[in-house]
C-alpha cells in the first residue's frame, strides 16, 4: 500500500517564506508611514500657536497701517523682508527674518512699532528661500500678494523635505490692500509689479558680491 506524501516540498517552503517576508515588508512599511505621520503631526501642533502669532502679528500691521512696498535684503543664508509702511505722515519700516542660533531655526518680526518677537521652530527647519505672488488689479484698484516660507521637520525627513514638502507646516503670509497706498514707481518694492510664484531670500543671493 502507498502511503501519501503530506510534508511541504522545498519549493513549497520557499514559496511560503517568501510570501511571509513580503507581507512582513509591507507591515513595516506602513508602520513606519504611520511613525512618519505621527512624528509630523506631533511637530505640526506643537508649532502652530507659533505660525498663528507670526502670521498675526505681520496682518495686524498690515490692516492697521498702509503698506507702501516690500524689499528683499535677504542674506546668503537668511531670509530677510522689509514691510515698508505709512501711517499719517509717519513712515516706518518692520522687519521679518529667519536666522540660526544654537543650530536651532528662529524667525523674528520686528513690527511697526519696534516691537521685536522672536520664535523659535521646535524640531524644524525654516528655507530661506520663499516664493512670492503678486497681483495688481487696475480695475478695482487692489492688489493682493501672497509670500510662502518653506518649513520643514528636517532636512532629511520622509514626509517633509524640500523634495516632498507638507504645506501644513508652512508660514504663508497674504493681504488684500489698495494700490493706493503703493509706491509703484520704485521697483526696489516687490509689490510694484506682478509676480507669480517667484523665488525671493536666500535662493536670489541678493547682497552676495
Amino acid at each position: 500500500m502507498k502511503l501519501d506524501n503530506k510534508g511541504m516540498t522545498l519549493i513549497e517552503l520557499l514559496v511560503s517564506i517568501v510570501l511571509i517576508s513580503t507581507v512582513l515588508v509591507f507591515l513595516f512599511q506602513i508602520l513606519i508611514d504611520l511613525k512618519n505621520e505621527t512624528d509630523n503631526n506631533s511637530f505640526a501642533y506643537n508649532n502652530q500657536i507659533k505660525r498663528m502669532e507670526i502670521i498675526y502679528n505681520i496682518e495686524n500691521d498690515l490692516n492697521n497701517y498702509a503698506l507702501v512696498g516690500i524689499t528683499d535684503n535677504s542674506s546668503q543664508d537668511n531670509l530677510i523682508l522689509y514691510f515698508h509702511f505709512k501711517s499719517g505722515l509717519t513712515n516706518k519700516v518692520a522687519k521679518l527674518e529667519t536666522f540660526k542660533k544654537n543650530d536651532q531655526d528662529y524667525m523674528s518680526y520686528t513690527s511697526f512699532m519696534g516691537e521685536k518677537t522672536s520664535w523659535q521652530m521646535e524640531g524644524a527647519t525654516i528655507n530661506p528661500c520663499a516664493l512670492f505672488t503678486s497681483h495688481l488689479d487696475q480695475n478695482i484698484q487692489s492688489y493682493y500678494y501672497k509670500i510662502n516660507i518653506f518649513v520643514y521637520n528636517d532636512p532629511y525627513h520622509e514626509k517633509n523635505n524640500k523634495e516632498v514638502n507638507n504645506a501644513v507646516d508652512d508660514i504663508e503670509i497674504s493681504f488684500v490692500g489698495s494700490i493706493d497706498h503703493l509706491d509703484l514707481l520704485n521697483e526696489e518694492y516687490l509689490t510694484s509689479k506682478e509676480y507669480l510664484n517667484e523665488n525671493i531670500g536666500a535662493c536670489t543671493n541678493n547682497n552676495v558680491e
